[in-house]
Formats: structure tokens, sequence, C-alpha cells
């Protein structure tokens, strides 16, 4: 279950960097005690499945978008499995919280919102990379002892990027599947 946290923002900054610096980010502390009011994750194995709902490059053209859009397409319908281990359990979405906002590859990541409100979550992450690299997360969703559901827009800024942004809408959802093997 903290593993599909990390997964989503490990996701996202994988396919697409980071973000707009925020004016007044919350705090590591705020965000851990903040995903502490979540369930905590039952020990097992679990199986996450992604769907790319939307992606876009507004300054391709058309026949380059599209097929860059089919490239991204092969992550949708995707499943993934892994074990969650009970020492990791114990430790609910603190060290996921950890890792999103340590960033990674040169990334300065920092939470502008982090709400918890009984088993829903919306969350805001803003990153600023290499080469002027920028862009933002929302991730919303639910999370209970044996399940997530998460949706994931990320819209990136960069001087690389053809027209100088991309979007991408994503939905993991990840679910206890039973005992680890």
């Amino acid at each position: 279950m903290h593993r599909t946290l990390t997964v989503t923002a490990i996701a996202a900054f994988a396919l697409s960097g980071c973000g707009d610096q925020a004016a007044t980010p919350k705090t590591a502390d705020e965000v851990i005690a903040e995903a502490g009011e979540l369930e905590q994750p039952q020990p097992g194995q679990y199986e996450t499945k992604v769907e790319l709902l939307a992606f876009e490059v507004p300054g391709l053209p058309p026949e380059q978008a599209e097929k860059m859009k089919s490239m991204m397409g092969g992550i949708s319908g995707k499943s993934s499995s892994y074990c969650l281990t009970p020492e990791e359990a114990k430790k609910g979405f603190e060290e996921s919280v950890r890792k999103m906002s340590q960033g990674q590859g040169g990334l300065d990541c920092k939470f502008v919102e982090f709400e918890v409100d009984g088993g829903t979550l919306a969350a805001e992450m803003t990153c600023a990379g290499p080469q002027g690299l920028t862009s933002t997360m929302t991730l919303a969703g639910s999370a209970t002892s044996n399940s997530t559901s998460m949706t994931m827009d990320v819209r990136q800024k960069a001087a690389m990027i053809p027209g100088g942004e991309m979007r991408m809408k994503m939905k993991m959802d990840s679910k206890r599947v039973g005992d680890c093997a």
C-alpha cells in the first residue's frame, strides 16, 4: 500500500520530471502527520493496475503526438505485483512520503497540499529540475487498509518539450490479493 504512493510518484517523475516552486510548501513532518491519518496497510501480496487516461503534447505535430501517446499507452492496462511485508506495513505511508518529497534525478520537490479526510487523499506536489524543467503533479484518491485508488494529473513545462508543455493523466488502482508467496 505505501508503495502505491511511491509507485505513483516514481511513475509520474520517471515519465515527466517535476515542477513550479510553491510559495508556502508543507514540511515533510506536516505531510507525514497527515499521511498518518490514513489506515495502516495490511501486509500481503498486492496487485497494481495503471490506466493512461490522457496524454497531450500540444506543440507536437498530430502524427508525432499520436505516436508518443501510443508509446505512453503501453503502460495502460499493465499490472504489477509486490509483497508488502509486516515491517513495511507498520511504517504506513511515512517512508513513501519521505521518498516523494526528496525527489529524484536532481529534482527539488515540495508538497503544496497534502490533505487526508477519512480514507480520501488530495495532494499537490511541485518540482523544479535541471535545464528549467518544471512540473506539477496532483493526486486524488482513496486508501483503505487493503486497497488504494489514485488519479494523478501531471503537467510538465520545459524548453526541450515541443510547444513547451506536456500533460498526462493516469489512474492507478492497487489491491491486496492475498498473502505473500
